[in-house]
């Protein structure tokens, strides 16, 4: 996949994650390099920092695994928001091509 679409396209596709059910950082991975198998793992971990750091997602520590505490994430209201705009731009980009 093109860089450029593709880094368009990662946040849209981890708040759509996120709208599902919280999830931690790792598994946030797996999932998107399920779709998108050429996406580094330094890249979503990026661009999870950036959505919290837009509040677009909020963090909390899980409970204690046999490991470190883990930090999930999930959607916050601005986030919710901000998928609609994405999801309503997708519609529109899609009708493009029909």
């Amino acid at each position: 996949m093109d860089s450029q679409l593709k880094r368009g396209i990662l946040p849209f596709c981890i708040l759509k994650i996120l709208k599902k059910q919280d999830q931690y950082g790792y598994d946030i991975v797996k999932i998107i390099q399920q779709y998108i198998p050429d996406t580094e793992e330094s890249t979503i971990y990026a661009i999870l920092r950036r959505l919290n750091k837009d509040q677009l997602t909020e963090t909390y520590s899980g409970s204690v695994s046999n490991g470190p505490v883990r930090k999930y994430y999930k959607i916050s209201k601005l986030g919710e928001e901000q998928l609609k705009e994405y999801i309503d731009s997708w519609r529109v980009l899609t009708n493009f091509f029909k």
